[in-house]
């Protein structure tokens, strides 16, 4: 993913981010953006290539993508918020059969997950928390062969699959002002184990 499509999250984030208290005084949504390691997708991967690798194929120039997630939560009282996550990451590799370099492999996947935050400790300028969702996964893998000169035939074989996702984060970490807050959680999921980001409330 671009540097400018993060930056154009970050933007559209801020934009709907209008300090507007509901009439109870209470801070009701937030926004935030997450950057991840180690996701369930990654993990998937390395299962993958362990069994790819015993029969016989071989990988190299392999790229990834950490995930990267946009939640939303309405909080229906000061303790619980109900919302969603989406999350989306990508990897890349070079396959080669019996070592011959046979095709170029580009996956993607994309995730869907309902979620509920559980707001344990809020003090004034930071807090703590735990959340959990679970939903699903689309994933999406494009094969494009290489010709007898190393090069990329034009060719793609494409192959998708949904299965069931989650993130459950046993521990939350958030701090800064009233509207704008920097976290970070430690878990295992489609976020990933270890995740940090920004939010806004409003």
């Amino acid at each position: 993913m671009k540097i400018y499509h993060l930056l154009a999250m970050v933007a559209l984030v801020a934009l709907m981010c209008v300090p507007v208290k509901a009439e109870d005084d209470e801070l009701r949504h937030e926004i935030g953006i997450t950057y991840g390691a180690l996701s369930n997708s990654r993990w998937i991967d390395a299962m993958t290539d362990i069994g790819a690798a015993m029969a016989q194929q071989r990988f190299d120039r392999q790229k990834a993508f950490g995930s990267l997630g946009v939640e939303y939560f309405y909080h229906t009282s000061p303790l619980v918020g109900v919302g969603g996550i989406f999350a989306f990451s990508t990897a890349s590799e070079d396959v080669y059969l019996a070592d011959k370099l046979s095709f170029y492999r580009s996956k993607s996947y994309f995730s869907l997950m309902p979620a509920v935050k559980f707001n344990f400790l809020r003090k004034e300028h930071w807090g703590l928390y735990s959340k959990i969702g679970a939903g699903a996964i689309l994933g999406r893998a494009s094969d494009k062969s290489y010709d007898s000169n190393g090069k990329k035939t034009g060719k793609s074989d494409i192959i998708t699959a949904w299965d069931f996702n989650w993130q459950v984060s046993l521990i939350g970490l958030e701090a800064g002002g009233e509207h704008w807050r920097g976290f970070t959680e430690l878990g295992i999921g489609e976020q990933g184990i270890f995740l940090a980001g920004v939010r806004c409330k409003f």
